[in-house]
């Protein structure tokens, strides 16, 4: 029998086939030394799907490079590759993943963890532009991928940022379970701890699952004992609940171990506040009962001011406070028909109408953009303007910030 001979050609054009691909890899690698980021891309692309190239580890250590410069590239105000891919920093991020896979003699295995490295950073900032953008699947993933890539043994450090708006994002995407993991996480980290507890709180109450929120408040008030937030978030609670006594009960208590505590003072005065208020749901004339409260509320929220003058929440209320009351004694004015009785109730009004505006103005000073604040300042100086043109510089300057504020 005789031997089948190949035409040379033949031969030549297998020899051609075999080389091909790692030739268009090399020629990946140049382009990317050149700059020309489009033909790299294509080149590597090619090498990254054939059966030759593909599974080698050499391949997607230079895609992950050309990916690389690509995002670099986009970030520049000049950029003109930054359309040959709508996502390279997880292509990259891909890619340098798969080469570690492949890599069995860990060649490129130094390289590959710097760029790991930036880029785990890298993806921080992309996550906070899609989380300010509202994109929170696309901020969430580019946080993750910051996890994953800072729990690699060879970088090991917590990117505690990562973490925390990890959870913020899984919190807005209604994943609730994943939010906690995360929250906690930062928390282990301290980073953002009091804010933690309290976000998780919130998810829970917003999703209807109070009992778990009140675990959660009690939780972060053992830990966080001066926390404003979480204390009035345990007070609350117990008011949804109608437990007003044992809001009372464990504020008092607390207050008797820190007497200095401003914010345990200001929490009793919020108590006070909101059943002053309740008071006035069930009798709309007040009475002994929404008095009582009222004073305990002036009381309690004076003494916070005192212990911290630049503690906001409590000079808003107290001023709140008096402004509320004087809006409830005009209210009482204009029932009145003597002409006498009704000018003298106005004179009462107005007085307390008077008392609340220095306070009010004392908040604004601690917060100029506080909407609060400045639709009371708002009816005060227009209520002063009608008797003092000089409250109208005032007047008209709350009416512009009000445009801006939120």
């Amino acid at each position: 029998m005789k031997k089948l001979i190949l035409p040379a050609t033949c031969l030549l054009l297998a020899s051609s086939a075999a080389f091909a691909q790692p030739a268009k890899r090399t020629s990946a690698f140049n382009y990317l030394q050149y700059g020309e980021l489009d033909n790299a891309k294509e080149a590597i692309d090619a090498a990254s799907v054939h059966e030759k190239t593909s599974p080698e580890a050499k391949t997607w250590f230079y895609r992950g490079q050309i990916y690389q410069a690509i995002y670099e590239e986009s970030l520049t105000e000049t950029s003109k590759f930054k359309h040959l891919s709508q996502n390279s920093l997880q292509e990259a991020f891909q890619a340098f993943s798969k080469c570690n896979e492949l890599d069995d003699k860990k060649s490129h295995a130094d390289m590959t963890y710097k760029y790991l490295d930036v880029e785990g950073r890298q993806f921080v900032n992309e996550g906070i532009i899609n989380y300010n953008s509202k994109h929170y699947d696309a901020a969430l993933k580019a946080f993750e991928n910051t996890i994953a890539i800072t729990a690699l043994p060879q970088i090991k450090r917590v990117d505690s940022l990562a973490v925390y708006y990890a959870g913020a994002c899984a919190e807005q995407t209604g994943d609730l379970v994943k939010a906690e993991k995360y929250y906690r996480q930062s928390i282990a980290a301290n980073f953002k701890s009091e804010a933690a507890f309290v976000r998780m709180a919130r998810m829970y109450a917003d999703a209807g699952n109070k009992e778990k929120a009140f675990e959660i408040v009690k939780e972060g008030r053992k830990q966080f004992p001066n926390n404003q937030t979480l204390v009035t978030e345990e007070v609350n609670a117990y008011l949804m609940s109608d437990r007003h006594a044992e809001a009372m009960e464990a504020l008092n208590v607390a207050i008797g171990l820190d007497p200095k505590n401003y914010s345990l003072h200001f929490a009793l005065g919020f108590v006070h506040d909101r059943l002053a208020a309740k008071a006035l749901e069930s009798k709309p004339e007040g009475g002994a009962v929404y008095d009582r409260h009222l004073a305990d509320a002036e009381k309690s929220y004076k003494t916070s001011v005192e212990l911290n003058p630049e503690n906001f929440d409590a000079v808003y209320n107290l001023g709140a406070l008096y402004f509320n009351r004087a809006v409830k004694l005009n209210e009482v004015a204009n029932t009145i028909d003597d002409m006498k009785k009704f000018e003298a109730a106005r004179k009462i009004a107005d007085a307390v109408f008077d008392q609340s505006l220095p306070i009010l103005e004392s908040a604004f000073a601690l917060n100029a953009a506080d909407k609060g604040v400045l639709i009371s300042l708002k009816q005060l100086y227009y209520r002063k303007m009608t008797n003092d043109d000089s409250f109208e510089p005032k007047y008209n300057d709350v009416v512009e910030r009000l445009k801006t504020a939120q």
